[in-house]
């Protein structure tokens, strides 16, 4: 998950672990368009995903 995490967003690894936990505890936030581009490279790696409306 980290290395999807730095190379769909260009993230130090301090900030990939970061986002990688709010992504397991609570998800992340941002435009579809951000949110499905960081979808593939996360399914690229295997990992289970799914893009929804913030409510």
């Amino acid at each position: 998950m980290l290395q999807a995490l730095r190379d769909a967003r260009e993230l130090s690894l301090r900030e990939a672990r970061a986002q990688a936990a709010e992504l397991a505890e609570t998800g992340l936030i941002g435009t579809l368009v951000e949110m499905e581009v960081l979808a593939v490279h996360l399914r690229r790696r295997a990992i289970a995903v799914s893009v929804e409306p913030a409510e």
